[in-house]
């Protein structure tokens, strides 16, 4: 789903609260009524004075208060005494306000300040949800949950001192993230062994992307291919649209899916080749090394990571820390 797609989807579901809510201040405004004699007249009177108002105001073009004059004495009159009757009803001065899940917005999901803009719980639904449709919506992985301390601080015998890297390949992970779409390069390539951190960092820049507003989508390479197979075979481009689509594409463990012939690397280069003619976003994470790809995928692949102004390549560095983990007794 995409994310124009959600907000249509949220914007009826408010369309329904809003009709759920009347019905519920119609129940009150019946009750309070049956229970308080002479309360349907008042609010019959104040009712008919504001529309007479709002009649005489768009005849005369607003410009007339005259005609309006003492209105809103008399508004305050009448609301005194509802209150009145209410209070003595046992119902509550309050008791016929307008029934609303959010005073701000008025169940309507956007307010006008004077722009028009999302109320922040129609936002902030709006952002669940996208998280939830790109998979990401537990937020393990997530910058604020990095936890530098699992990497070693010692250099090794190379004297490259892991943890060190993984901060700096963090930060950029973050900017990316933070700064999307306007990113210094296009695409990511996240490059190591397994068991790295890579699938964190990748996953975080999907979390972060989702919660500011956007949609990301994240997949298995496993799944891409079968995907993109699926369109070979099928000779249809539904299954492989979403992934040509995506303004930002995920892909994880790149190297790990079965190859098949050369249906797989012909399809991964149509998908790589598409989605940067059309300019879109592509972050892929790999166990493989540079020669490994270009072996793997030919060089026709690899060379669109190559380009240093179009992608960012990070090197991750060190032990398995899942294994260290998994000794320390610590989930992974």
């Amino acid at each position: 789903m995409t994310r124009e797609q959600l907000i249509m989807q949220l914007q009826q579901e408010y369309a329904q609260r809003r009709d759920e809510n009347l019905g519920l201040f119609l129940e009150r405004r019946g009750r309070a009524c049956a229970l308080c004699p002479g309360l349907q007249a008042l609010l019959d009177q104040r009712h008919g004075a504001v529309m007479e108002g709002v009649r005489r105001g768009l005849v005369s073009g607003g410009g007339d208060r005259a005609q309006n004059a003492g209105l809103p004495e008399r508004m305050s009159q009448w609301n005194q005494r509802i209150a009145e009757l209410l209070v003595q009803a046992g119902l509550g001065a309050d008791y016929l306000q307008p029934v609303y899940t959010c005073p701000v917005c008025r169940d309507e999901g956007y307010v006008y300040d004077p722009s028009r803009r999302m109320c922040a719980c129609f936002e902030t639904e709006l952002n669940r949800r996208m998280l939830e449709a790109s998979g990401l919506a537990d937020g393990r992985e997530s910058f604020e949950r990095f936890d530098e301390t699992l990497f070693d601080d010692q250099p090794d015998e190379h004297g490259v001192v892991q943890r060190r890297v993984m901060l700096a390949n963090r930060n950029i992970c973050r900017a990316y993230a933070q700064s999307y779409p306007d990113t210094d390069t296009r695409d990511l390539l996240l490059m190591g062994k397994s068991g790295l951190g890579k699938t964190f960092l990748l996953r975080a820049i999907g979390h972060e992307v989702a919660s500011r507003g956007y949609l990301p989508l994240y997949v298995t390479a496993y799944r891409m291919f079968d995907s993109l197979r699926r369109a070979y075979f099928e000779n249809s481009q539904d299954a492989a649209a979403p992934l040509m689509d995506a303004p930002l594409l995920l892909i994880d463990d790149l190297g790990t899916e079965p190859l098949m012939n050369n249906i797989t690397v012909t399809q991964f280069f149509v998908l790589i080749n598409e989605r940067q003619l059309a300019g879109r976003h592509t972050v892929i994470s790999t166990n493989l090394s540079m020669s490994e790809l270009r072996e793997r995928y030919t060089e026709r692949v690899t060379s669109r990571f190559l380009d240093e102004t179009g992608c960012t390549r990070l090197t991750f560095v060190g032990g398995d820390v899942r294994r260290r983990l998994r000794r320390g007794g610590r989930e992974g």
